[in-house]
């Protein structure tokens, strides 16, 4: 008994070490949000996923993909992040679709191919510096569903033609905005 209250104490003591050491770092900068900026990013995401969606469903198309909303959130919201620039969001989104459909071409869906997807997509990203998180999601999708049962057509639609109506529809809004975006094209 007296050694079950022992490890309940080190482990006790442990987790209010831990915690101490979280409550110690500093706050991350979360800097007011004026709200022009939240209505440039608003109108931008409001735009360019209503897009894609609208021709989804208006063309019975798959034009829709999970991750889209994650790269949204990037571009039209944290625009000035080097993971949200155009080589990111497109090199990002082709490489990780097509890795993903080659591996459930390969291996079809099993817990290590969904992982091998993705994992290969993020090899294959950091080597090209194209590195774009949301493109994960992609890959992960493309093994799961063999490409949203498309195949290698997958890629084009809804993939890049997705992310080039998000990229454009960025850009557009943000220059109108007066915001710098890109940063960097390629």
């Amino acid at each position: 008994m007296s050694v079950i209250l022992h490890e309940e104490n080190n482990t006790m003591s442990l987790l209010n070490k831990v915690c101490n050491q979280i409550k110690g770092l500093p706050r991350a900068p979360q800097p007011a949000i004026p709200a022009r900026e939240l209505w440039i990013t608003f109108i931008g995401s409001m735009v360019g996923l209503g897009i894609t969606a609208a021709m989804a469903y208006k063309w019975n198309c798959p034009m829709l993909a999970g991750s889209f909303g994650s790269t949204a959130t990037m571009i039209y919201g944290a625009y000035k992040a080097p993971l949200a620039q155009p080589r990111n969001i497109l090199l990002g989104h082709f490489l990780s679709a097509l890795m993903g459909v080659a591996v459930y071409d390969f291996f079809g869906t099993t817990w290590w191919s969904l992982a091998l997807g993705v994992t290969l997509a993020t090899i294959f990203m950091a080597v090209t510096h194209s590195i774009h998180p949301p493109a994960g999601a992609t890959a992960y999708v493309a093994v799961l569903t063999g490409g949203l049962g498309e195949g290698y057509s997958f890629i084009i639609n809804p993939i890049l033609i997705g992310v080039f109506i998000l990229t454009l529809v960025a850009v557009i809004v943000n220059k109108a905005g007066k915001r710098n975006y890109p940063t960097h094209w390629w």
